[in-house]
């Protein structure tokens, strides 16, 4: 094989793995999905937003969720924040952040509101991994 003919492939398989590793800069959909987890009859209420898309105010019950789909935009940072209430607590928290969120998920980036804290389901470990803790 001559180098030109190794170098044209190499490059095919860097961009095919860039591709379907890096979904978010690819422009495809990605789907966020937040879960109450906390205790039965603990109602929370949920308000998300990002700079251009205000998703109002959802109230979930337990084991109830609320999930939204947007297209990932290589040309910037995609960012959602959420306010949560329940039982006279509340907290902000970033729900989604396309430089972060990058390397836990393609395309459904899953979340579960805890009374333990905030947690973010990574795809590619298969496991659900803390990322803030309650006040």
């Amino acid at each position: 094989m001559s180098a030109l003919t190794i170098f044209v492939i190499l490059v095919i398989m860097t961009t095919s793995h860039v591709h379907c590793r890096g979904g978010h800069m690819s422009g495809k959909k990605i789907t966020v999905q937040v879960e109450n987890d906390l205790q039965v009859d603990t109602v929370l209420v949920l308000h998300c937003r990002s700079s251009n898309n205000d998703l109002g105010e959802k109230t979930l019950h337990s084991g109830q969720y609320e999930k939204w789909t947007f297209n990932g935009n290589p040309s910037s940072i995609t960012l959602y924040s959420c306010d949560i209430k329940w039982n006279n607590k509340q907290q902000n928290f970033t729900v989604y952040e396309s430089t972060k969120d990058e390397a836990t998920c393609t395309s459904k980036c899953y979340r579960g509101i805890s009374a333990e804290g905030i947690y973010f389901f990574n795809e590619f470990k298969n496991t659900w991994e803390k990322r803030y803790s309650l006040n």
